[in-house]
C-alpha cells in the first residue's frame, strides 16, 4: 500500500481520543481527577444510566485519568470467552451500538477494586474505558465524536479531509482513497459491519500512513495542545507498567511507550541490542501502527514511524524493530564518519 492508501488504524484511535479529552482539561472543562460520571453535570452519566439498564453505580466513580490509563478497573467486554464476544462472532453483519457494548461491560464484573486502582498494578486495557471517554467527549463539546475529532486533532495536526475520517460513525468523504483489505491470518474482515464494535473512540479512525506521521509530528511537538503545550504532553507521558506485557512495557494517558532494550514481546528482536532507545505512540489491531523512536543517547531528532501490515497475524514489530536497526545502522555509519 502506498502512502495515500487508507486504513483502519483501531487502537491508535485512542491517542487521539487521549488528545481530545486532555485538551478538554486545559479548557478548564473536566478535572482528570474527578470521577467521570460528574463531569459535564452528569450529563454523560444521565445518558448511560438511561440507555444502558443495569448499569453499575459502582463503576461511576472511576476517575477521567483512570479510563484514559486503564487503571479504572472497568471490564473489558473483549475479554477471551465473554458473552459478547460470543454474540460478536456468531453474526459478521451485526451493526453495534455503544449502549450494547456498554451492556456487555455492564453484565461483567471489575478487574479491580476501587482500593487497588492507585496501584501501578491495576492496570487493565480496556476498550469500555474509552466508550466512556467519547460521550465525555460529545457531551462536553456539543458535537458528534467524529466532528470534535476534526476540528480538534485532524484539522489542527493538517491530516487530510479526504484520507482520515471516522468509520462506522459517519460516511467516508467522497473522493477518498482505496482502503485497504485488513486480515485476521486468511480471514478478511475489512467491510463486515460486526466491527463496528471497533469504532468510536476506542478503534474507528480509518486513516493513511502520510496523515498518521502529521498526527504524530503535531503530537510531538505538542502542537495538538494550544493551551497547556509541552506541559500537557508531558502529562500524557506520565507511564504505569502493564501487567500483561512485561518489563519495558508502560502506558500512559492514551499512549504507549515500549523500552526497546527491556521489552521481550511486540518489538523483542531488539531486546538484546544496547542502546536501542523507546519508542513511544500505540499499536492497533491488524498490524497497524504509529510510534515515536527516541534514540537513547538523545542526540539527534525522534523518528516517526507509521504504517500496517494489514494482518493481525503479522507482526508489527517485524517492521518496526527492522526500521530502527536500520536507523540505528545509519546513526552508527555518520557518527564514524
Amino acid at each position: 500500500a502506498s502512502h495515500s492508501t487508507a486504513f483502519e488504524v483501531a487502537s491508535i484511535t485512542k491517542m487521539v481520543t487521549a488528545v481530545v479529552v486532555l485538551q478538554l482539561a486545559d479548557e478548564g472543562l473536566l478535572d482528570l481527577d474527578q470521577p467521570w460520571a460528574e463531569v459535564g453535570g452528569q450529563s454523560a452519566a444521565k445518558l448511560v444510566q438511561e440507555k444502558v439498564p443495569g448499569w453499575p453505580r459502582r463503576f461511576d466513580n472511576a476517575t477521567v485519568r483512570q479510563l484514559l490509563q486503564h487503571t479504572s478497573g472497568l471490564p473489558n467486554y473483549w475479554e477471551d470467552g465473554s458473552a459478547f464476544v460470543e454474540a460478536f462472532e456468531a453474526d459478521e453483519q451485526r451493526r453495534w451500538s455503544t449502549w450494547e457494548l456498554l451492556g456487555y461491560a455492564a453484565a461483567m464484573g471489575v478487574a479491580c477494586s476501587p482500593e487497588q486502582r492507585r496501584v501501578p498494578g491495576a492496570f487493565h486495557y480496556a476498550d469500555t474505558n474509552y466508550l466512556l471517554l467519547g460521550l465525555l467527549i460529545e457531551a462536553l463539546t456539543k458535537t458528534s465524536l467524529a466532528e470534535a475529532f476534526r476540528a480538534r486533532v485532524f484539522d489542527l495536526a493538517g491530516m487530510s479531509r479526504l484520507g482520515t475520517y471516522c468509520a462506522f460513525i459517519e460516511e467516508p468523504p467522497r473522493g477518498a482513497p482505496p482502503l485497504a483489505k485488513r486480515y485476521l491470518g486468511s480471514l478478511c474482515i475489512t467491510g463486515k459491519q460486526q466491527h463496528s464494535a471497533d469504532s468510536f473512540a476506542a478503534g474507528g479512525i480509518v486513516s493513511t500512513t502520510s496523515d498518521l506521521h502529521a498526527f504524530m509530528t503535531a503530537l510531538a511537538s505538542a502542537v495538538l495542545f494550544p493551551v497547556g503545550g509541552s506541559a500537557t504532553l508531558a502529562q500524557m507521558m506520565s507511564w504505569v507498567p502493564t501487567k500483561c506485557r512485561g518489563p519495558g512495557f508502560w502506558y500512559g494517558l492514551g499512549v504507549m511507550r515500549i523500552d526497546l532494550d527491556q521489552q521481550l514481546g511486540c518489538l523483542g528482536q531488539l531486546g538484546s541490542r544496547s542502546g536501542s532507545g523507546h519508542v513511544w505512540g500505540h499499536e492497533g489491531f491488524g498490524g497497524a501502527f504509529a510510534w515515536c523512536w527516541q534514540p537513547a543517547d538523545q542526540a539527534g531528532d525522534a523518528v516517526i514511524i507509521t504504517g500496517t501490515t494489514c494482518n493481525e497475524a503479522r507482526s508489527s514489530g517485524a517492521v518496526v524493530s527492522a526500521l530502527v536497526r536500520a536507523l540505528m545502522r545509519s546513526r552508527s555509519r555518520r557518527g564514524g564518519a
